[in-house]
C-alpha cells in the first residue's frame, strides 16, 4: 500500500512540475496579449472592421506584435549583456528554486535548443538493473551526485550519490535520453547499440 501511495505521490508531483511552466507561459502570454491589445486599439480603430479567418484586425495586429516582441527578445537574449544578466539572476535568485537548472535544461532540450549546460547522461545500477541518470556534480574523488529520472515523466525522480566505479558512461545526448525515458524505453535498442 505504501508503494502505491509513493507512486501516486511521485506521479502527482511530477505532473505539477510539468504543468507549472506551461501555466506560467500561458498566463504571461495572456497578460502580454491583453497589454498589446490595449496599445493597438488606438492604432487599429481607424481601420475597417474586417475579420480574417474569424479574427478581427485588432487581434491579428496583436498576435503579430507579440510574435515580433518574442523575436526581438530572442535576438536580445543572444547578446553578452543579456546572457550576463540571466546568469546573475540564475546564480542569485533562481538557483534557490528547487530543480530549476534541471527543468531549464529539459525545457531547452524539449524545444530543441542547444544548451551548453546539457547534463552528462550515464547509467547507474539500481535494484532493478541499470537506469539512465544525469551526472549533476562531483562530490569527492570517488563520489558523484546523480539524478535518476522516473519514466515516463522525467520531471520527478531521485537524487543519489554514486561511487565512481558504478557509473557507466554512454555517449548519448540529454535530449536522446529524455525522449527514450518518455517513451518508456522504446528506441533503446538503437540508442544503446554497442554502448553496453
Amino acid at each position: 500500500m505504501k508503494s502505491i501511495l509513493k507512486i501516486l505521490k511521485a506521479t502527482f508531483l511530477g505532473g505539477i512540475l510539468f504543468l507549472v511552466p506551461l501555466v506560467v507561459l500561458l498566463i504571461v502570454l495572456e497578460k502580454g496579449y491583453g497589454l498589446v491589445q490595449k496599445t493597438t486599439l488606438p492604432l487599429v480603430s481607424t481601420l475597417p472592421k474586417v475579420s480574417v479567418l474569424g479574427l478581427a484586425i485588432q487581434e491579428l495586429v496583436g498576435i503579430l506584435i507579440i510574435i515580433l516582441i518574442c523575436f526581438i527578445a530572442g535576438l536580445l537574449a543572444k547578446t553578452a549583456a543579456a546572457e550576463k544578466l540571466v546568469q546573475k539572476l540564475e546564480d542569485g535568485i533562481l538557483s534557490f528554486v528547487p530543480g530549476y537548472s534541471f527543468m531549464k535544461s529539459m525545457n531547452e532540450n524539449i524545444l530543441g535548443l542547444e544548451s551548453k549546460d546539457d547534463l552528462k547522461v550515464i547509467l547507474v545500477p539500481t535494484d532493478a538493473g541499470l537506469q539512465f541518470a544525469f551526472l549533476i556534480e562531483q562530490v569527492s574523488d570517488e563520489k558523484f551526485t546523480v539524478f535518476i529520472p522516473d519514466a515516463p515523466n522525467p520531471w520527478s525522480g531521485s537524487v543519489v550519490f554514486v561511487d565512481k566505479k558504478d557509473i557507466t558512461e554512454i555517449d548519448i545526448t540529454q535530449k536522446q535520453a529524455l525522449a527514450c525515458i518518455r517513451k518508456l524505453g522504446y528506441g533503446s535498442e538503437e540508442l544503446l547499440k554497442n554502448k553496453l
